[in-house]
């Protein structure tokens, strides 16, 4: 099954669950999720999903990045089947959950906690990256 075939599939899903799903100009499909962009990504692999969201924490800093890479680190440990990480310019944080599926349609079933998924490790990332901050903050006096 190609990508032109399985991005239907789950668009038609994303439509039925009530999500309004559009192709994007690079063939990826965006949908909003409490308010935030998510992507299901473009694959040519018809048994691995890739669901993205993209870019949720900017980094302007060398502190930031440096403490951004710990806290994503932590957050993955910390966090089934979901990945955070720094983008490669080093100026963004992302979140993804990748599954290898016996076909396209079998990860329907889990897509809501997918998106859980994410929600929990981005979570898990703002607080250790709000403590870590915190602690590389010279207290003022």
């Amino acid at each position: 099954m190609g990508w032109d075939e399985i991005r239907e599939l789950h668009v038609e899903f994303l439509a039925e669950q009530g999500f309004r799903p559009k192709v994007d100009d690079e063939g990826d499909i965006h949908f909003r999720y409490e308010g935030r962009h998510h992507f299901i990504m473009e694959s040519q692999d018809d048994q691995y999903f890739h669901l993205l969201f993209p870019n949720f924490f900017p980094l302007a800093t060398e502190t930031e990045v440096e403490e951004a890479a710990l806290a994503a680190s932590a957050a993955s440990r910390a966090t089934k089947v979901a990945k955070v990480y720094l983008n490669p310019a080093q100026d963004n944080v992302s979140a993804s959950v990748e599954l290898l599926v016996g076909e396209p349609a079998d990860v329907h079933a889990h897509f809501l906690r997918c998106l859980g998924i994410i929600g929990t490790a981005t979570g898990k990332f703002l607080e250790e990256m709000s403590s870590r901050l915190a602690a590389a903050t010279p207290a003022a006096g």
